[in-house]
């Protein structure tokens, strides 16, 4: 069964209509559902329902809720990634594993070693485009709770807004003492953590001021193992291993 996004999607409304420009022409254009046929239906905050088309129109399909179901967050320790965008439209990519893998935020960090931070209306395009990724990944996954996508922002702001109590910071870099990432993470308890935060720096590394920087607010050195990752590789072997160890997110 197909599924679709609708920010309108609640227990408590029988009659619901699907107005995201994008979501109705995939419904009615690409994949020609008519009145009649049922739908899957998720709101990107753990609410999923099973609907039958009413009335679809040029710009909005009418939909009657046949089942419907909430579901809390699965990990009560959130697990964000704040990552240097990349050369290229790589981030996307990023974005799209590791909304499958169940990173619950996002973070695009602007690095001194960030080739051209990008301008105001290249920020809105990329968002445009970024909430377009998370969108489909969340439905191909059949994620409930969509992962949050902060706007770009400067490494030193990201470790500021992330290093409070409760917060785990994990900083692989590649020079100085560091330990493995596994070793690190056991140190840290789930019962008093808040969230495990990742930072993965730029083609060339952060630089040894970003490292200090991070250090002198909590962030852990750690190492990814023997061989340099690509910003794409680092990211996805990050949110994998965190996936797993905490036995995925819903």
């Amino acid at each position: 069964m197909h599924c679709f996004y609708c920010v309108h999607l609640s227990p408590h409304r029988e009659q619901l209509i699907i107005d995201d420009p994008d979501e109705v022409h995939h419904l009615a254009r690409v994949l020609r559902v008519r009145p009649g046929d049922e739908v899957e239906l998720v709101n990107g905050r753990g609410v999923w329902g099973r609907a039958r088309c009413l009335k679809i129109a040029k710009q909005t399909v009418e939909v009657v809720l046949l089942q419907c179901q909430e579901t809390p967050v699965f990990n009560s320790v959130r697990t964000v990634l704040a990552c240097a965008l990349p050369k290229r439209a790589r981030f996307d990519d990023i974005i799209e594993k590791c909304t499958e893998l169940g990173v619950d935020e996002i973070v695009p960090l602007i690095t001194e070693r960030t080739e051209a931070a990008p301008n105001q209306e290249a920020l809105l395009r990329m968002a445009a485009r970024f909430n377009k990724v998370v969108l489909s990944a969340s439905k191909q996954c059949k994620r409930l709770w969509f992962p949050v996508v902060y706007s770009p922002m400067l490494f030193s702001q990201a470790v500021d807004v992330f290093a409070i109590d409760g917060n785990a910071l994990y900083f692989p870099w590649l020079a100085g003492e560091r330990k493995l990432l596994k070793d690190a993470m056991g140190q840290s308890s789930d019962k008093i953590l808040k969230a495990r935060v990742f930072f993965i720096g730029p083609e060339g590394d952060f630089t040894a001021a970003e490292a200090a920087y991070a250090v002198g607010k909590g962030a852990v050195p750690v190492s990814l193992g023997a061989t340099v990752l690509r910003v794409e590789t680092a990211a996805i072997a990050v949110a994998a291993y965190a996936h797993f160890i905490t036995g995925g997110s819903s």
